[in-house]
């Protein structure tokens, strides 16, 4: 293995892993996916793979025909999520609403063969393969739990198999995300425990979930702060560095750490404007900042902001929003019949507005639908895309280069990069 262990990125989508590969100091040399959107967005904000970044539908291909020259590279890692909608209970229940359709039935139900394929063709020296918590409990067509069938597959491939499940909080992103990821390891079997390397932790006092004020360089710090004299874009420190047992953990980032320095936006109107492309004040906490990602010697007041504009909402649901309680959410059954905009069937929790001393619920692809889950704690409206991916700990450097429709999409569907670079140096320190 080089100094910089190489590693492939498969159904990558906007690059939620390859950010987080990169940051734990891997050089990402393919990313592959089927989306012209992800990636177009994935283009713009990494430098260009060695192999590139390329629209391909895996299941439809066979690795020789989609890795080329790379077939002569030694692969250190192949990381991948592939897309989860049958393992997830939103997904199931849409796909059992198309026609009595089985989630069995839907072709996305074995794409994790198509990343086995590709691990099995390069044999690299570990793979990372990430999927929603749901996948413990699905079972296939003959009734066998698919976590099972999915560990005795890879291990044909002749690894070790981990299976983990994490929650993003506990590794500093501001959302509560269950997730489950598959590592393989060529080495001989070893103590392998993703929770290990968790760097936050559920708030044992109330006063630690109120907003974290910045005052020293402490990484997503819990300090406390009572003046603005000290607020500034100068934090030398601005990494999260990740490392085993650690000596201490932080509470838990909260919506209001992450979200509360981003101007205000409205849905309509011209203060606040429906779009805001500048910051109007600093940072305000370590993770704020750690996010704005500004180098010390730039001014903040200079930076452009982008992917921050609020979505047109109607008058009924901005009314709602406004009624609901912060962290309160409405099943559609509590709500009268005039005001469901969905079926009970398929939906149990549409209405919630997000609680801002607390971490943000799971993030999902269905925002670009509506943002009825995701209503901001203090304004009347849903959240932006850009609100929307610093609760994916993605930085405000990371532009998605879409629609907004899209944007909300790219974001729900990818991993954490936050929580990706904390299973990347897991893998690189302890089984590479």
């Amino acid at each position: 293995m080089a100094d910089r262990p190489t590693a492939i990125d498969l159904f990558c989508g906007a690059g939620g892993i390859s950010a987080g590969l990169e940051d734990a100091g891997f050089e990402v040399i393919l990313a592959v996916d089927s989306d012209d959107d992800a990636i177009k967005t994935y283009r713009h904000n990494f430098s260009e793979p060695k192999y590139g970044a390329i629209t391909a539908d895996l299941s439809e291909l066979d690795p020789e025909t989609v890795l080329g020259d790379i077939q002569q590279v030694e692969v250190d890692l192949v990381a991948g999520g592939p897309p989860c909608p049958t393992f997830s209970s939103i997904g199931r229940s849409k796909i059992k609403s198309l026609d009595n359709r089985s989630p069995e039935s839907d072709d996305r139900h074995q794409l994790y063969e198509d990343f086995l394929r590709f691990v099995d063709y390069l044999s690299p020296a570990a793979f990372l393969m990430e999927n929603v918590e749901g996948m413990l409990s699905s079972r296939g067509a003959n009734g066998e739990l698919i976590v099972n069938l999915i560990r005795e597959q890879m291990e044909e491939l002749g690894y070790t198999v981990y299976v983990e499940e994490v929650d993003a909080a506990d590794f500093g992103v501001p959302q509560h995300r269950k997730r489950v990821f598959f590592v393989g390891d060529q080495g001989e079997p070893t103590h392998f425990d993703l929770e290990e390397w968790g760097t936050h932790r559920p708030p044992v006092r109330d006063k630690e979930k109120d907003m974290k004020l910045r005052t020293k360089p402490d990484a997503f710090g819990s300090s406390s702060q009572s003046t603005i004299t000290e607020y500034g874009p100068e934090n030398p420190e601005r990494e999260c560095e990740f490392q085993q047992h650690p000596r201490q953990k932080q509470p838990h980032v909260t919506v209001a750490d992450a979200i509360f320095d981003l101007p205000p936006v409205s849905p309509d109107g011209e203060m606040p404007p429906k779009e805001a492309t500048e910051y109007t004040v600093p940072a305000l906490t370590n993770y704020q900042d750690w996010a704005r990602d500004i180098p010390a010697d730039s001014d903040w007041q200079e930076v452009e902001l982008t992917n921050h504009s609020s979505r047109g909402q109607n008058i009924t649901d901005l009314t709602l929003y406004k009624i609901l309680g912060e962290g309160v959410g409405w099943n559609i059954g509590d709500v009268d019949t005039e005001l469901q905009p969905y079926r009970e069937d398929i939906f149990t929790d549409k209405y919630k507005k997000q609680h801002p001393r607390e971490p943000a619920s799971t993030i999902v692809a269905h925002l670009q639908k509506d943002g009825h889950m995701f209503v901001h704690p203090r304004e009347v409206r849903s959240l932006t895309v850009r609100e929307a991916a610093r609760l994916q700990s993605f930085k405000d450097t990371f532009e998605f280069l879409t629609s907004r429709t899209s944007g909300f999409r790219l974001v729900g569907n990818a991993v954490p990069p936050l929580l990706a670079r904390a299973v990347a140096t897991a893998i690189r320190e302890e089984l590479l």
